[in-house]
């Protein structure tokens, strides 16, 4: 079994977190207003209907919105197994301003519990985006569960980020029941915000950092999580989103081709799966990739051999539930 667990906001939904304006939208409109990231109710639908998937949400949208997201995910087709949502009112009642921001003291204790009962043939490939500290949260993570964090590195990394204590102890309680084990194979960060790729760079070639969720499905296309046809699809949603333009796409392939994430392969394999009404987007696909000559120069390891999280904190957020 594939686990996709994603996040919502900024990643799936289009959320504006910047103004008050844009808060009270977020709180109040009504599910068939709430707007996608282009490509992403696409991707979701594809990796939803992958025989044996299950999909996980764990967002930090308040609780009081599970009605209405779980609206919205059905307008959109989308099969979900989990929905996991913060109790922001009651963070609030109890004084926890720390909690009602924070990510890490939320996130980590849900994604822990999530592994509990699971063995290491169950892989996990998790989406987020560059708004808040995802990349970072879904490394220590996948460390985590791989053996490569002892309890007492992530009790010191939950700390500096400013998780309250009791969230440090429920993570903590769920390592010994949790089998250990590589089980997580690539992480997937939209890059809202627009920060480059070198960004993530010292979390190794595992965080795989996307300007457009096109990109995400060509990578899952090389790794045979997805077919052709469907990476064209999450193509086809940009474009009549009108957030992409063809010239843009085919860009975004020589990107990937340019980090070694996809191989020269991934051109000829769209062209051929393409119907005539995705032929343009295909075809210019291939032909922008094939204008690359050899790469030069050695991919990034998955998973360096270590991560400095303490430091990374600093450039990422420190205390981000501050």
């Amino acid at each position: 079994m594939t686990i996709y667990r994603w996040d919502l906001d900024k990643t799936y939904l289009e959320t504006d977190f910047h103004s008050w304006r844009g808060l009270y939208r977020s709180a109040t409109e009504p599910a068939h207003e709430k707007r996608n990231v282009p490509g992403s109710a696409s991707l979701l639908r594809a990796l939803a209907s992958e025989r044996g998937a299950k999909v996980i949400i764990v967002s930090g949208s308040p609780t009081q919105l599970r009605e209405v997201l779980t609206e919205k995910l059905r307008l959109d087709g989308v099969r979900f197994d989990e929905l996991h949502l913060k109790d922001n009112l009651g963070n609030l009642k109890r004084g926890r301003f720390r909690a009602i921001k924070g990510q890490f003291g939320y996130k980590l204790p849900l994604l822990l519990q999530g592994r509990v009962g699971l063995g290491t043939g169950n892989r996990e490939m998790l989406f987020g985006d560059d708004a808040e500290v995802d990349a970072l949260v879904y490394s220590v993570f996948a460390d985590v569960i791989a053996g490569r964090l002892r309890a007492s590195e992530l009790s010191r990394i939950m700390e500096a980020a400013g998780a309250y204590p009791d969230a440090i102890s429920t993570a903590l309680a769920t390592l010994p029941q949790i089998a250990t084990g590589d089980v997580v194979d690539r992480i997937f960060i939209h890059l809202d915000r627009g920060m480059p790729p070198a960004h993530f760079a010292e979390l190794g070639g595992r965080v795989v950092p996307v300007y457009s969720w096109f990109q995400a499905a060509l990578v899952l296309v090389e790794a045979g999580r997805l077919t052709p046809q469907s990476a064209l699809t999450v193509g086809e949603e940009l474009l009549k989103a009108r957030a992409l333009t063809v010239s843009a796409l085919a860009n975004h392939v020589q990107d990937l081709l340019r980090r070694r994430l996809v191989s020269p392969s991934i051109g000829p394999r769209l062209e051929a799966a393409a119907d005539e009404a995705l032929a343009d987007l295909a075809a210019s696909c291939a032909v922008r990739a094939s204008w690359l000559g050899p790469i030069e120069g050695v991919a990034p390891p998955l998973r360096p051999a270590h991560i400095d999280y303490l430091s990374l904190l600093g450039r990422f957020g420190k205390k981000e539930e501050g």
